[in-house]
């Protein structure tokens, strides 16, 4: 009987994704939200000033080289949603070099704090204040573009 009630299990768990493949649902895929500007409000800025206090001043400690790291790889990950928009600027080319860019400004913030995690030193805030910089520059120069009544990011 055991070998029969195994069996009976193993069979219908072998038949369970191969029913799921079958479906005829939809595939999920990733949508916006919010519109673009209520996601730079209520999810990039807020990130982006998280990272502002964290390059303030220099770390201390390592809690907070690792406080930079991770505040700029939020912001990094959170700029992928820019990718997701549904406005008719998304479908241009520039828009996403635009978003490219800022992403990858703060994906630099977060390698440059890598190394000063390794090292603690000084040059190593510098070049995390100079990564930082170019989140901003990157952030305004979209602005400029796309949303100009959007307020100017200050470093």
């Amino acid at each position: 009987m055991r070998r029969v009630i195994w069996g009976a299990a193993a069979a219908c768990l072998a038949l369970r994704p191969v029913a799921a493949v079958q479906s005829n649902e939809p595939v999920p895929q990733p949508i916006a939200i919010v519109e673009n500007s209520e996601l730079m409000d209520l999810v990039i800025w807020p990130a982006y000033v998280d990272l502002q206090r964290a390059v303030a001043q220099p770390p201390a400690d390592r809690k907070e080289w690792a406080a930079i790291y991770q505040k700029a790889v939020r912001l990094a990950e959170m700029q992928n949603l820019v990718f997701l928009r549904n406005h008719e600027d998304v479908r241009k080319a520039e828009w996403s070099a635009h978003a490219a860019r800022s992403r990858q400004a703060a994906a630099d913030v977060a390698a440059a704090a890598l190394t000063g995690l390794r090292t603690v030193t000084p040059p190593d805030y510098e070049a995390v204040r100079a990564k930082y910089v170019a989140v901003a520059d990157t952030c305004n120069a979209c602005h400029r573009r796309f949303a100009r009544e959007a307020p100017r990011v200050k470093p």
